[in-house]
């Protein structure tokens, strides 16, 4: 059975109120004013046979509805007939063709001679799509509005979806769960069918959003939009189903573009199927497939035989798709960077797992590896830690051949920001030996650079220091992947800011940009990080300006070790001027941050001058407060 849009309604009013359509309804109206030929058209689901039986009602007109699922194409003669004899000679009866779409070719015939021989007849169709008729006045109804992610739970009910789910089930079911709510709506896209029949499911108990599969209604709907569009459009469906989020227009022409569907060809064929298959973000104007129409995409190319050509396709796109971010990273490109991955991150993860690709997990893996490394900033500097190491575990388990040494220096350096130093060591052995077999020059530079900080976390920052000289004569002036020569001099700043003050200002100066190189906006705030610890240790109040700047930095990228050690200075600042309250809270924060993760020896000394200031004051409520407000919004941050 097909999705009911008359479900679209206030149950407390009768059924005589749209949630969410009072423009559409507008639209609507001032369109079958002026038009004789009116499509309203939209994703199945959408509220579109409901949304004509309200207009219809305020027209006030003569009204006759059809249904286009009583009929077999060659009945419509004989509809015709009787709706001349009916209707010929009055002016201004509407006819309402429902569900018209299933006649196809004939049920547009039908619509084209009921124009021409009653010229007083307005015709509201009411289908997947126009009838490319001319004169037609198109009207798409789109989904519903949907709270984005993070929303703040008290605007989550003035989006128009959620206010939809009050009134189907109660404020009260709402207000329970409201992120679960938002959730709900988000995954379903705000087109009322899908999200009411899912929401039945949700709120029966037992199965988590992300969970909760398309229902029988939304999957014959689906299957029925499916079958009438065309070869071309039911191609560009299937091979769309490769994707885990949502995508751009110009992603659909690289992924789906080949063979029987040039490249040429794509984004014309996506426009024609996308007002009734395809979620649009208003704001991103990116697409995704709604959950029913996904599962008929990738059940069709299952039985094609197709999926795992898309899937190899999707799978070079998303190696490309990292190399661009890296190479934006090492450019200075860096928020940028940030933002595509994170905006491709659902498909990416699906290309960073060998054991979902069509090859042997062997083969799989060297694009798993490519993506993975590529990444290497999300998952270092940017939060996503716990989750590279993961990845990057389980692609090096299977890929048999030698591990590449930048794959074997990314381990190394996740190792040591989860707090794992001595599963580091290991891994900078083996991957210097691969590294020296490969003449990677480059990568022994990264990796003595992560040998630097491997010794400053252990508290020896002579031994980090030479590495980082070390690291800075193979890097050289040019940034062709990782950290780059103004992360490493930041890094040789902080390692020399306890023991050399001034050589560690020296070499902060010369870390934060200059002729021929390029801007490193991470790189600088780990520098402000360094000249605060240099200012703190000399007993400069200043340290807090160049320390919160740092912090800031940090927790928007997302990155703990960074904010940790802005924090911990940042609170030892406040020692220093006298403000124990504010020591307290900023180091409950810290450490409500960092629960899991092992204290490095390098923080010790900031952290015994800390609690020795502590000692014997009222604090202990000011740091439980801090654990509660956390250091983002202490220090201001999102």
């Amino acid at each position: 059975m097909a999705l009911d849009d008359s479900d679209q309604r206030r149950p407390g009013r009768g059924g005589g109120h749209l949630v969410g359509r009072g423009k559409e309804l507008a639209a609507l109206l001032a369109r079958l004013a002026t038009a004789r030929l009116v499509s309203l058209t939209g994703l199945p689901g959408a509220g579109r046979t409901r949304l004509a039986r309200e207009a219809a009602a305020q027209t006030r007109r003569e009204l006759v509805w059809e249904t286009g699922t009583a009929y077999e194409p060659e009945q419509l003669d004989g509809v015709a007939a009787r709706l001349r004899h009916r209707l010929g000679g009055r002016r201004g009866a509407l006819l309402v063709l429902d569900d018209w779409e299933a006649l196809g070719g004939a049920g547009t015939a039908f619509v084209a001679s009921l124009l021409i021989d009653l010229p007083g007849l307005t015709v509201l169709v009411v289908a997947d799509r126009p009838r490319h008729l001319r004169g037609e006045s198109v009207v798409v109804l789109p989904p519903l509005t949907v709270p984005p992610a993070g929303c703040a739970p008290a605007d989550i009910v003035r989006y128009e979806a959620v206010e939809l789910l009050a009134d189907a089930f109660g404020e009260a079911a709402v207000a329970r769960d409201p992120q679960g709510a938002a959730e709900l709506c988000r995954r379903f896209g705000g087109v009322p069918g899908p999200l009411l029949e899912a929401a039945a499911e949700w709120l029966s108990g037992g199965r988590a959003v992300a969970g909760i599969p398309p229902g029988k209604g939304q999957l014959e709907s689906a299957e029925r939009s499916y079958a009438h569009c065309s070869r071309v459009e039911r191609l560009l469906w299937r091979r769309l189903g490769v994707f885990e989020g949502d995508f751009e227009r110009d992603t659909v022409r690289a992924v789906c573009g080949s063979g029987a569907l040039p490249s040429a060809e794509v984004l014309g064929i996506l426009d024609r199927i996308a007002p009734h298959v395809l979620l649009r973000d208003p704001d991103t104007g990116r697409y995704r497939l709604p959950p029913a129409q996904r599962t008929v995409a990738t059940r069709a190319s299952d039985l094609e035989g197709e999926r795992w050509s898309a899937v190899l396709h999707h799978r070079r796109w998303a190696a490309g798709v990292a190399r661009q971010a890296a190479e934006w990273w090492s450019a200075g490109r860096q928020d940028e960077a940030r933002a595509l991955a994170l905006r491709e991150l659902p498909d990416l993860r699906a290309a960073m797992d060998p054991a979902t690709g069509p090859l042997s997990p062997h083969v799989e893996s060297g694009t798993a590896l490519d993506v993975i490394v590529g990444l290497w900033f999300l998952w270092t500097a940017c939060g996503h830690t716990a989750e590279g190491r993961e990845r990057l575990r389980h692609a090096l388990a299977l890929h048999q051949a030698p591990a590449p040494p930048r794959a074997l220096w990314l381990a190394a350096w996740l190792e040591l920001d989860l707090g794992s130093p001595e599963a580091a060591d290991p891994l900078l052995a083996t991957a210097w030996a691969a590294a020296v077999r490969e003449g990677d020059d480059h990568c022994l530079g990264l990796l003595a650079h992560l040998r630097g900080s491997v010794a400053l976390w252990q508290g020896r920052p002579d031994a980090a220091a030479a590495e980082y000289r070390d690291a800075l004569e193979l890097l050289g002036d040019i940034q062709d992947f990782g950290p780059g020569p103004a992360g490493c001099r930041a890094s040789l700043a902080l390692a020399l800011a306890r023991t050399d003050p001034e050589a560690a200002l020296d070499a902060a100066l010369g870390g934060s940009g200059g002729p021929g190189l390029v801007r490193d906006a991470w790189a600088e705030a780990w520098v402000r990080y360094a000249r605060a610890e240099v200012l703190r240790w000399e007993g400069d109040a200043g340290a807090a300006r160049l320390a919160l700047s740092a912090l800031r930095t940090f927790l928007d990228y997302g990155n703990v070790v960074g904010a940790v050690c802005a924090g911990e200075l940042l609170a030892d600042a406040a020692v220093l001027r006298g403000d124990v309250l504010k020591a307290a809270q900023l180091l409950g924060a810290v450490d409500a941050l960092c629960r899991t993760t092992p204290p490095a020896p390098y923080r010790v000394p900031v952290r015994r001058r800390i609690e020795a200031a502590l000692k014997g004051s009222t604090w202990t409520q000011a740091y439980a407060t801090g654990g509660r407000i956390g250091l983002a919004r202490l220090v201001g941050v999102g």
